[in-house]
């Protein structure tokens, strides 16, 4: 996937949740195809990913890392880096455990 483009109004909004910098490999899931990614941050809402073939705007993936897994839809690609939002938000609990073991517990 290539650059989209510019940055749109939303992409630029202010976060309300807050993002914790992290560099964890994943495992994703896209079209039921299991792709390697990297997890660059995290939050309660979404997550920062990189990828070598990042997928297209509004696709559905599902993330892994260990025992946390969570679907989410992409809402912007620049690059190799996207990011996603989480069908479900995460608890504050789940991200801190992400954070503290990289991922173990967090399902």
């Amino acid at each position: 996937m290539t650059d989209q483009g510019s940055f749109t109004a939303w992409e630029m909004r202010p976060r309300g949740a807050a993002r914790h910098k992290l560099f964890e490999p994943l495992a994703m899931r896209h079209a039921g195809v299991p792709l390697r990614a990297h997890m660059l941050d995290l939050s309660v809402s979404g997550a920062l990913l990189h990828a070598e073939r990042p997928p297209g705007i509004g696709d559905s993936v599902i993330i892994e890392l260990q025992e946390f897994s969570a679907a989410a839809h992409v809402v912007w690609v620049r690059a190799k880096r996207f990011g996603v939002r989480f069908d479900v938000p995460l608890t504050e609990t789940a991200v801190r455990a992400m954070l503290d073991d990289g991922g173990a517990g967090c399902a």
